[in-house]
C-alpha cells in the first residue's frame, strides 16, 4: 500500500527535524571546543646565582614564572656553608606587588623563606620571590639549590609548580641549557598541536554531519 500524502508529509517533517537536531548537535560541539582556552602555562620557580668571588657579597634570585593568584608560599635554599654565609634576604616582587618575606636559618646550610601576601586578591604573572645575599667566605662551589617548596593560591589550594634547578648567571652549561630548551620546546610542541588537532577534528565532524544531512 502506498503511503498517503499525510504520511509522506509526516516522514518529511521527521527527516527535517532529525536533520536540524543533528546540525544543532554538531554546531554545539564545535562551539564548546572553540571556547576552551589553550593549555595554561606551567608555574615554575628557579634559582639564579652569580659568579662567586671570595670576599664579595653576592645575590641569588628566586625567580617565578606564570603564576596565577599567588597568595602564600614556602621554600628552602640550600648552600655550601664552607663557601657561603647568608647575610640578608630581601623581598621579591611580581609586577608592582611586593612579596613580604620572613626567613630563618634551619641549619648551617639551609635558609627557609616564607611569605603571605596581604589581602585576598593575590598576584599573577612573573617576577622574583626573593633576593638572597651571601658573603663568599671560601673557595669552591657554592652548591646553591632550591628545594621543592609549596605555593598556595587565594582559594587556599596548592599551585602545581615545577621547581627548576639552579643556574649560575652567564655560566650555565651548554648541555644543561640545551636540555632545558629542548624540554621546553617539546612541551610547547605537545601542548599547542594537541589543542589545534582537537579543533580540527571537531570541525571535520561538523562538516561530515552537514554532508550527511544533505544526502538524506
Amino acid at each position: 500500500m502506498k503511503d498517503s500524502k499525510g504520511d509522506r508529509m509526516k516522514k518529511n517533517s521527521w527527516k527535517e527535524l532529525k536533520r536540524a537536531a543533528l546540525f544543532g548537535i554538531c554546531f554545539a560541539v564545535l562551539l564548546v571546543f572553540a571556547a576552551v582556552p589553550g593549555q595554561a602555562q606551567q608555574t615554575t620557580v628557579s634559582l639564579s646565582t652569580p659568579e662567586l668571588v671570595k670576599g664579595n657579597t653576592v645575590y641569588a634570585t628566586v625567580n617565578i614564572e606564570n603564576v596565577e593568584n599567588l597568595d602564600a608560599g614556602q621554600f628552602d635554599v640550600l648552600f655550601n656553608p664552607d663557601v657561603l654565609k647568608v647575610v640578608s634576604v630581601e623581598n621579591g616582587s611580581i609586577g608592582e606587588k611586593d612579596i613580604p618575606l620572613k626567613w630563618n636559618s634551619v641549619d648551617s646550610k639551609t635558609v627557609r623563606v616564607v611569605f603571605n601576601l596581604e589581602g585576598v586578591t593575590g598576584v599573577s604573572g612573573s617576577g622574583q620571590l626573593a633576593k638572597i645575599g651571601f658573603e663568599v667566605i671560601g673557595d669552591g662551589k657554592g652548591e646553591l639549590r632550591i628545594s621543592e617548596g609549596l605555593l598556595g593560591n587565594t582559594e587556599a589550594k596548592s599551585i602545581d609548580t615545577s621547581w627548576g634547578s639552579s643556574k649560575e648567571e652567564g655560566k650555565e652549561g651548554e648541555e644543561g641549557k640545551e636540555g632545558e630548551e629542548g624540554k621546553e620546546a617539546d612541551t610547547q610542541q605537545r601542548a599547542a598541536p594537541g589543542f589545534e588537532a582537537a579543533l580540527a577534528l571537531v570541525g571535520l565532524i561538523a562538516v561530515v554531519c552537514l554532508a550527511r544531512s544533505k544526502q538524506r
